[in-house]
């Protein structure tokens, strides 16, 4: 069985956006936000560390325009990327690097990586 990656607009501006999906042997599932590159907008995930929303993103499903994205989405520099993008990125830093154990490393390259 083939299967179609789904592609929906934008609720903010109507641009087509993409979300990550991983086949899970039984079908595909979604495993990041989708995400406008027009107006910065993404879906708010059922993981992500809760935050203020305005009655508008409670109601939509998504984050606002040009707002920070949902703590479980894959950032770099303020931007969403694909789980492919994250993990070269990981293995590139990680690769025969003797910190790739140190926790508190790890968490502060994480967090900068995400800053704009």
């Amino acid at each position: 069985m083939s299967w179609k990656e789904e592609i929906i607009p934008c609720p903010y501006c109507g641009t087509m956006t993409e979300a990550d999906f991983v086949d899970i042997e039984v079908g595909m599932q979604q495993c990041g936000p989708y995400h406008c590159e027009e107006c910065g907008a993404s879906e708010i995930g059922p993981y992500d560390k809760p935050r203020e929303l305005t009655e508008e993103e409670k109601k939509i499903g998504w984050y606002k325009p040009h707002s920070k994205a949902g703590s479980s989405a894959n950032v770099i520099n303020g931007r969403i990327v694909s789980a492919n993008v994250m993990k070269a990125t990981y293995k590139r830093k990680f690769t025969n690097n003797p910190l790739w154990y140190d926790k508190e490393y790890i968490k502060d390259w994480y967090k900068k990586l995400r800053e704009k």
